[in-house]
């Protein structure tokens, strides 16, 4: 089952993770234009606006 990844600022679907041990990921939000960071650690995820 897939986990959906959701901006921290205006709450619109970025990505969805399958699975993920480790990872860091920098991403743009197509609706709010903000840069966001994205950490996956241990199929957890925390998004945080930059």
């Amino acid at each position: 089952m897939a986990t959906v990844v959701k901006c921290p600022v205006c709450k619109k679907r970025l990505m969805d993770m399958l699975s993920a041990k480790e990872a860091e990921v920098q991403v743009k939000c197509p609706k709010c234009r903000k840069v966001i960071n994205v950490s996956f650690l241990n199929n957890e995820v925390h998004g945080e606006a930059v």
